[in-house]
């Protein structure tokens, strides 16, 4: 098995954007980089410890994502594409995948993205992700949603099995037997689930050199317009799990039942979802 190459690509690249011990505003004021929210010229390096191993530790799983997910194994072969999976993968907020896009723009010159496209991607985020808070993450009749193309694929894995984002938009077909499933959940226990046979046909469909992929931004740019079509805001992905375990409480499931497909660790945490 090849070595890894991507702690020393990024131990490369951080020598190269290392500030500390130099002047923040001398920096700056070389005008070298524009802030992605304020358009205002900011300092092109990284001045505080702290920083720089924030810097570290997301480089290090961007690489390993593109390489996992994509094949990729180098770091400056990674686009933005693969940068918008790599976030949308983490299901985080707003304000977390800003820093992320922060750090992305320093050392955007040793990407395949421009500057550009990443201020692009922070406003699609913004839009996206800066969301208000809801009494229940909970959607309601899924059922008469329908989404484009290979996002209904992911849609129907999240809304009739109750799949997370990830597990549901990146499928290796070694994985899928017939028409069953077998996937990772969050804490790493692989679970399977058998799918409808015209289900499981659609993903092999729409595979790629043996793999189903779906950007989430992607994904949810969809599911916003549906949601908001059938009068309803968007809140996230997440929120079809909660629509899930709640109708499997309706169908007249148990909490232990619910927690169990959709693959908790600790039974207890299914009230989150049937509030």
């Amino acid at each position: 098995m090849p070595r890894d190459r991507t702690p020393y690509q990024v131990a490369d690249i951080l020598k190269e954007v290392n500030g500390i011990g130099e002047s923040k505003k001398e920096n700056r004021e070389q005008g070298n980089l524009k802030s992605l929210e304020s358009n205002h010229f900011i300092s092109d390096k990284i001045h505080s410890f702290r920083s720089l191993e924030q810097a570290r530790v997301q480089l290090k799983s961007l690489g390993a994502y593109a390489k996992d997910k994509y094949d990729i194994n180098h770091i400056s072969k990674i686009d933005i594409k693969i940068i918008t999976s790599w976030i949308g993968s983490k299901e985080i907020s707003y304000r977390s995948s800003s820093n992320y896009l922060s750090i992305i723009n320093k050392v955007s010159s040793y990407l395949n993205i421009t500057r550009d496209e990443i201020k692009t991607l922070r406003s699609n985020l913004r839009s996206i992700l800066s969301k208000p808070k809801f009494d229940t993450r909970a959607y309601k009749n899924l059922d008469r949603i329908t989404l484009p193309n290979k996002s209904q694929i992911t849609f129907e894995l999240q809304r009739d099995y109750g799949l997370r984002f990830n597990a549901s938009s990146h499928i290796n077909l070694d994985n899928l037997k017939d028409n069953t499933l077998h996937y990772q959940e969050k804490g790493g226990k692989w679970s399977e689930k058998e799918l409808s046979s015209k289900l499981a046909s659609s993903i092999r469909d729409y595979a790629i050199k043996g793999k189903y992929t779906l950007v989430q931004y992607e994904y949810t740019k969809y599911l916003k317009i549906a949601l908001e079509k059938s009068g309803q805001i968007y809140n996230g992905t997440h929120g079809i799990r909660h629509s899930y375990a709640q109708d499997m409480l309706k169908k007249g499931f148990t909490k232990e039942e619910v927690s169990e497909a959709m693959g908790h660790q600790r039974k207890e945490i299914v009230n989150v979802y049937l509030r």
